[in-house]
């Protein structure tokens, strides 16, 4: 795949600086006189198109939406147009573990290509785990959405067999439902959002059903969604998440031993800093900073 690249002594405008000049020093170490950026989601693409518009001269913009890592590739001069292209990844999207037949052993639930294809509709498709260690594909073909970001495995019907939520870039949350044989059934939309960039489940309350909170990079918040125990949920709470226009990645875990899941903030852009909210047992959520670490003190914390 041919990429254009941005000559470096090129980043002398602003808002191009501003964006890529920070970059500039480690990868010319690396690299040589070249640079490009990658931006790893499609919330990004709206930026790249922002920074295309103010490149003098430039003659036009191809975008090309397929999964992977997403690359920015900008050139200032005249006769080179600004592109969004994006390597072919050779691993599916998403991808989460859950025992779907009841054997006691783990099986992955991924999305994949239709006929190998990264760029099309995605296919949602579990693979059984054996004794041996190896994993057989379940003959089935669930269509997803183009842009799958997240998988949460979870008995969210209570009927005992693992189910499955998929989150979609353009917000859409899509459930399906375990048999307990390996299979699973399409069972509609549970909520649309903004966007989807990261989901888990847990109790958030004292009841006995599965939970769901979503990072949603659209409204830069999470999304609380408490379970009714029979595979639909409620919104009934939302906070913030730390800095707009960022990603941000959500785990849980009962930190503090109360019963209750709590959830822990986390971001690929500062590496090492997690902010970690404590369950009221109401589907809300505390700021913990005792727990939390954070590089920067004047970061600004959920509240």
């Amino acid at each position: 795949m041919v990429r254009y690249s941005l000559p470096l002594k090129f980043l002398d405008g602003p808002r191009v600086s501003a964006l890529l000049a920070p970059l500039a020093k480690p990868l010319k170490a690396s690299m040589g006189n070249t640079i490009f950026v990658r931006l790893r989601d499609q919330t990004a693409i709206g930026r790249s198109i922002e920074l295309s518009q103010t490149l003098r001269g430039v003659s036009s913009s191809l975008i090309r939406l397929v999964h992977g890592t997403i690359v920015l590739i900008a050139a200032v001069l005249a006769s080179i147009p600004v592109r969004v292209v994006a390597a072919e990844p050779s691993e599916p999207s998403v991808i989460a573990t859950g025992d779907f037949n009841g054997d006691g052993i783990a099986d992955i639930v991924e999305s994949t290509g239709q006929d190998g294809d990264v760029a099309g509709p995605q296919l949602l498709v579990v693979l059984l785990g054996r004794a041996d260690g190896t994993f057989g594909r379940v003959d089935s073909r669930i269509p997803l959405g183009g842009d799958p970001r997240a998988i949460v495995v979870g008995d969210f019907n209570r009927d005992g067999n693992a189910d499955v939520i998929v989150g979609d870039g353009d917000g859409t949350l899509l459930e399906f439902a375990g048999d307990g044989r390996g299979n699973l059934v399409p069972l509609g939309k549970v909520a649309t959002l903004g966007s989807v960039v990261s989901i888990t489940a847990g109790h958030f309350t004292r009841g006995h059903n599965l939970d769901l909170v979503v990072s949603d990079a659209e409204s830069n918040a999470a999304l609380v969604l408490l379970g009714n125990g029979d595979g639909s949920f409620r919104q009934t709470w939302a906070f913030e998440l730390p800095q707009r226009g960022m990603e941000f990645h959500l785990a849980t875990a009962d930190f503090n031993r109360d019963g209750l899941a709590d959830i822990v903030i986390t971001s690929e852009d500062h590496e090492g800093d997690y902010e970690v909210m404590l369950g009221n047992g109401n589907g809300t959520f505390s700021y913990a900073p005792q727990l939390s670490h954070l590089r920067d003190p004047n970061s600004y914390c959920p509240t």
